[in-house]
C-alpha cells in the first residue's frame, strides 16, 4: 500500500508541477510544451532529484496511456477527404522527407562508421517527429490554415512510415546478426498482422457502439475503454502499441458520423496525460548524456533536420505547395521524443550493444530537439500568419 500511495503521491506532484510550469512558461511567451519538460528536467534526477528514476519507472504506464492517446489524435488526421482535398501533394512532401532525414542520416552515419546496421536503424529512427509536441503547440496558439493542415498530415504520414520502415529493416538487422529466419519473420508478421488486427477491431468497435451512444460523454469512455483495451493486449502479447493507437485513430477517423466532436471531446479528459507526458519526458532527460554526444551524435543532430528540411522544400516547391508550406514546413518537423525513444528501446531489448550506441545517440539528440523544436513549431506557424490565439 505505501508504494501505491507514493505512485498517487507522484502523479498528483508531477501534473501540478507541470500545470504551474506551463502557466509560467505561458506567461514569458514560450510553448506550454516547453514549460512542462523544463518543470521535468527540474524536478527530475539530472537537477533537483525529487522524481527519482525507481519513481519514474513506477509510473510509466502513465507514458504508455498518454502516448497511445497522441498517437490516436495524430492517426485522426489520416483522413481520407481531408487528404484527398489537400491533394497528393501532401503525401509527396510526407515522403520527402522521411525520405531526406533517412537518406542523409543513413549516408552520413554510414561513411564516418563503416556499420550498416547501426545506419540503417538511425535513419529509420530519424523519420518520426513527435506527435505530441506539435499536437500542442498548435492546439496552444490555436494555429488554423494550409501550413497547419500540412504539418497535422505530415506528421500522423511519416510516423506510420517510420515505424513500418523500422519494423522491416530491424528484422533484416536481426537476420544479419544470426537470428534464425522463421522467428525473425514470425517476429514481423505477428506485430504487423496483431497491429492491424487490434488496431481495426477495436476501431470498429468504437465506431459501431457510437451509433448507440446516448451522449458524447459515453462516446468519450468508449474510446478511452478502448485504447486501454489495445495497450493492454499489446503489452501482454509483446508487442508495441504504438501503430496500434496510430491505426485506431484513422480507421476511428475515417468510419465515425461524428468524429470532430469526439475529438473536442477527448480533449476535455487528455491533458493531465499529456502534461504528465510531458513532464516525465523532460525528468527522463540525461543533461550528462550530452558529454557522450560525440562526432556522430552532432552529424545525426544536423543531418536529421537538413533532410527533412530539404526533402519538405523541394518536394513542396516543385508541386506548388503554398509558400508559407514550402518556407516554414521543415522548421516544424524538428521535435522528437516518444516514438524514437520506443523504438530505441525495442533495439536494446533484442540487441544491447547496439541499443547502447543508439541510445546515447537519440537521447542525447532529443534534449536538443525537445529544447527548441516547440520554438521553432511556433516560429513557423508564427511565420504562416496562422497563429489565432486570444490572449
Amino acid at each position: 500500500m505505501p508504494n501505491q500511495i507514493y505512485e498517487l503521491l507522484s502523479v498528483g506532484l508531477i501534473i501540478l508541477l507541470g500545470l504551474l510550469g506551463g502557466k509560467f512558461s505561458h506567461k514569458i511567451k514560450i510553448p506550454r510544451v516547453t514549460g512542462y519538460m523544463l518543470t521535468g528536467l527540474l524536478f527530475g534526477p539530472s537537477i533537483l532529484g525529487l522524481l527519482s528514476r525507481s519513481t519514474l519507472q513506477d509510473i510509466s504506464m502513465i507514458n504508455d496511456i498518454a502516448l497511445g492517446l497522441i498517437l490516436f489524435a495524430i492517426g485522426g488526421e489520416i483522413e481520407w477527404h481531408h487528404l484527398k482535398s489537400m491533394g497528393k501533394k501532401v503525401i509527396y512532401i510526407a515522403l520527402a522527407e522521411s525520405l531526406g532525414a533517412f537518406v542523409l542520416v543513413f549516408g552520413t552515419t554510414a561513411l564516418l562508421t563503416h556499420d550498416w546496421g547501426l545506419s540503417i536503424l538511425l535513419g529509420s529512427i530519424s523519420i518520426a517527429t513527435a506527435p505530441g509536441v506539435t499536437l500542442l503547440v498548435i492546439r496552444e496558439y490555436s494555429a488554423r490554415g494550409s501550413l497547419t493542415d500540412t504539418l497535422l498530415a505530415v506528421v500522423a504520414i511519416n510516423n506510420v512510415l517510420c515505424l513500418l520502415v523500422f519494423r522491416i529493416f530491424f528484422s533484416f538487422y536481426s537476420l544479419a546478426r544470426g537470428e534464425p529466419l522463421g522467428i525473425v519473420l514470425m517476429a514481423m508478421g505477428k506485430e504487423l498482422f496483431l497491429s492491424v488486427v487490434i488496431g481495426g477491431t477495436v476501431a470498429a468497435m468504437i465506431t459501431f457502439w457510437e451509433q448507440k451512444i446516448d451522449d458524447l460523454s459515453e462516446l468519450l469512455l468508449v474510446i478511452i475503454g478502448g485504447l486501454l483495451l489495445a495497450i493492454g493486449l499489446a503489452r501482454t502479447l509483446g508487442i508495441s502499441h504504438l501503430m496500434i493507437c496510430l491505426i485506431i485513430g484513422a480507421v476511428t477517423n475515417n468510419l465515425s458520423a461524428m468524429h470532430r466532436l469526439v475529438y473536442a471531446e477527448l480533449r476535455q479528459t487528455e491533458m493531465p496525460f499529456y502534461i504528465a507526458f510531458f513532464v516525465l519526458s523532460g525528468a527522463g532527460l540525461h543533461l550528462g548524456a550530452l558529454q557522450n554526444l560525440g562526432l556522430l551524435g552532432i552529424i545525426y543532430l544536423i543531418s536529421r533536420p537538413l533532410g527533412k528540411y530539404i526533402g519538405s522544400y523541394v518536394v513542396g516547391k516543385r508541386y506548388g505547395a503554398e509558400p508559407q508550406v514550402v518556407h516554414n514546413l521543415g522548421m516544424a518537423l524538428l521535435p522528437q521524443a516518444g516514438v524514437a525513444i520506443g523504438l530505441t528501446l525495442t533495439v536494446t531489448e533484442f540487441h544491447p550493444d547496439m541499443g547502447r550506441v543508439i541510445s546515447t545517440i537519440i537521447l542525447s539528440s532529443i534534449i536538443v530537439y525537445e529544447g527548441i523544436g516547440p520554438f521553432l513549431t511556433k516560429l513557423a506557424v508564427s511565420r504562416a500568419g496562422e497563429i489565432h490565439l486570444v490572449e
